[in-house]
């Protein structure tokens, strides 16, 4: 484990969880959209016990979305997604192919810009 797992996992847990709704970050999401980082994810949670004690998603999504009232004025936490971090870690990483945003609006608005 490095540093950069350290610091990646803040961010990573918490992507699906909260960015994707949230803050609208919403093109795709790590468990459909990034299968690399998918398992990583999946193998930080279940393979280190740390990660499983320390990550609490209910506080998680409490603290942004009842912290945020420009963003999210109500307050309302959803409650998915579910479950919170998917089982099925592989352990042969050339199982595993890097994934890609297939939306045509996006594939359009990437030629645009890009």
């Amino acid at each position: 484990m490095t540093e950069l797992d350290v610091r990646a996992y803040a961010t990573i847990v918490r992507f699906d969880t909260v960015y994707v709704q949230h803050f609208k970050c919403n093109l795709g999401m790590i468990r459909y959209s990034y299968p690399v980082l998918h398992n990583w994810l999946k193998g930080m949670y279940f393979n280190d016990e740390a990660y499983r004690e320390t990550t609490d998603f209910r506080q998680i999504k409490e603290n942004y979305t009842k912290s945020h009232f420009d963003i999210n004025p109500k307050g309302i936490t959803p409650v998915g997604p579910w479950p919170d971090v998917e089982e099925g870690y592989e352990k042969d990483w050339s199982k595993i192919h890097a994934g890609s945003i297939d939306m045509p609006e996006v594939l359009e608005a990437e030629k645009r810009f890009g």
